[in-house]
């Protein structure tokens, strides 16, 4: 089963033939462009690897993970101080830091505006409930600020990065700019939003202002381009210089894209992909289907043909990278056999239908696990839809998603990952099993001894496999193919969704 890049192969030869490819026409502007659209530039309801592309760059954060690694820094903090019972933070800020459009220095005043804009109700942030903890933000001076939890929060500091809670997003400017702000945002980053089409494209310019110091490339634009095909022709004729996060495009392209001069940067992003289900609602609400579905999962197929080999199988809830993650959990290996005994003793000897619910960008992995479940009498029946749209039904709970694959990048702590998938009150886009697992998520992020942490979560992975309430599927390296002159992509791991763009130059 050949799935994608099918078609346009004279077409593309003979562009590809009248193509002068030397890099970018103008050397102070980067072009990224990816097929699904962003769907907001609010920091504070942002959630694609899209939208983070420009979050990540308008907006900073009181902490950051340094380049390439999963360890914590400063980022508008230029020290931290946590009380010995967990439950104080104290932040002295940065004193140089600058708003984009003229509102001025960043003060500690501005930073709690940030986070009680994002905490009000009326704001209605789906990551509100994520500050939950948050018993009080005091402004101590200028430029230091406190806070006080009502009970001890083990990976709080991850909390306070770049994504989700942590973009100190300018509440002045969103309260002036209503619903506008979410395309014309104010932060405090490296790049600041010039001009943005919704659905299209968004143009950045280099916020020279910015405490870093003023960014390589001037301009950057990313832009939505839906078919695959004509990206690889823009680059290939000059128009863009990066192929963003290009997950779906098969591996010859990616390879004949090499021999022509072009660079495939292969990173981590503690990056998994998992099958998510509503264990609470038929047929799934069977342990036996779920184990049946558990064995007829082909890994080294999905990532062959879903992923042009960039991946590797993986089987324990907690991705690879995060803390505690582990592979000492109960493993179900493919088995179309297996799958078939299990479907016939939960009365299903004549197969079963099952609707899946597909988002644009997971639409090949879905096809390839439709096909494996076909196999052993499971008749998928795939809903598409764009990701946001995806998003918003998750977040609304009307249980319309209830078999999916999915992904997703969240900050390398289990708590964030698990809680979004399996507490009721925490969840979050990915919150589709319908089961409430909080009270054992909630001892865990509030023990502050690290191995006794990181066993709870050990034995709640154990519990989650035994119970087959997911099933992690493969972790995929993230890709990007880009112009050979350009220089800064992470080597190893990058953490967050997005990248650092002040990194990047043409060399």
């Amino acid at each position: 089963m050949r799935i994608r890049w099918v078609a346009g192969t004279v077409l593309l030869s003979l562009v590809l033939a009248a193509a002068s490819f030397g890099g970018p026409a103008e050397p102070d502007t980067l072009v990224i462009v990816f097929p699904s659209h962003q769907g907001t530039l609010d920091g504070h309801f942002a959630v694609t690897t899209q939208d983070m592309l420009v979050v990540r760059n308008v907006y900073n954060a009181l902490m950051k993970y340094k380049p390439d690694t999963t360890e914590l820094t400063g980022d508008l903090a230029e020290r931290w101080e946590v009380s010995p019972d967990g439950l104080t933070y104290t932040f002295r800020l940065r004193r140089n830091v600058v708003w984009q459009k003229g509102y001025g220095r960043l003060t500690a005043q501005d930073v709690k505006a940030s986070f009680d804009r994002l905490r009000d109700p009326e704001t209605k942030s789906p990551f509100a409930g994520l500050l939950s903890m948050v018993r009080e933000i005091r402004v101590l001076d200028p430029y230091t600020i406190r806070f006080v939890l009502s009970e001890p929060y083990a990976p709080f500091l991850h909390l306070l990065t770049n994504y989700r809670v942590g973009p100190v997003v300018n509440a002045r400017a969103a309260r002036e700019r209503g619903a506008a702000f979410a395309w014309d945002p104010v932060g405090t980053g490296p790049y600041e939003v010039e001009r943005a089409v919704p659905r299209t494209e968004v143009v950045l310019r280099a916020f020279d202002q910015h405490f870093g110091g003023r960014p390589r490339i001037r301009r950057i634009i990313t832009r939505t381009v839906p078919d695959l095909n004509a990206m690889v022709v823009g680059l290939e004729n000059g128009q863009y210089h990066m192929l963003y996060s290009i997950q779906a495009l098969d591996e010859s392209v990616i390879r004949r894209l090499q021999q022509r001069g072009f660079t495939l940067t292969l990173y981590s992003r503690n990056l998994p992909r998992v099958l998510l289900m509503n264990v609470t609602k038929k047929p799934l609400d069977d342990l036996r289907v779920r184990r049946a579905i558990a064995h007829a999962i082909n890994r080294q197929q999905i990532i062959a043909l879903s992923m042009a080999g960039y991946g590797r199988p993986w089987y324990s809830p907690v991705p690879e990278g995060y803390f505690a993650a582990t592979t000492q959990v109960p493993r179900y290996e493919y088995s179309p056999e297996k799958a078939r005994q299990l479907l016939a003793e939960a009365g299903y000897r004549d197969g079963l239908d099952l609707p899946m619910q597909v988002f644009d960008v997971m639409k090949v992995t879905s096809d390839v696990i439709a096909e494996q479940l076909r196999r052993v009498g499971i008749r998928v029946q795939q809903e598409v839809l764009d990701q946001p749209t995806f998003i918003q039904r998750v977040l609304r709970r009307d249980g319309s998603i209830s078999f999916a694959v999915h992904c997703c990048v969240r900050q390398p702590d289990p708590d964030f990952y698990l809680s979004d998938i399996f507490s009721r009150s925490k969840g979050g886009a990915i919150y589709i099993s319908g089961l409430d697992l909080e009270p054992e998520l909630a001892a865990a992020r509030r023990e502050t001894d690290v191995e006794k942490r990181r066993q709870m979560y050990v034995a709640l992975q154990r519990k989650i496999m035994e119970n087959v309430w997911m099933i992690p599927l493969v972790m995929e390296f993230d890709r990007n193919v880009h112009v050979p002159n350009l220089r800064g992509m992470p080597r190893r791991v990058e953490a967050l969704w997005g990248l650092d763009l002040s990194r990047l130059f043409f060399e």
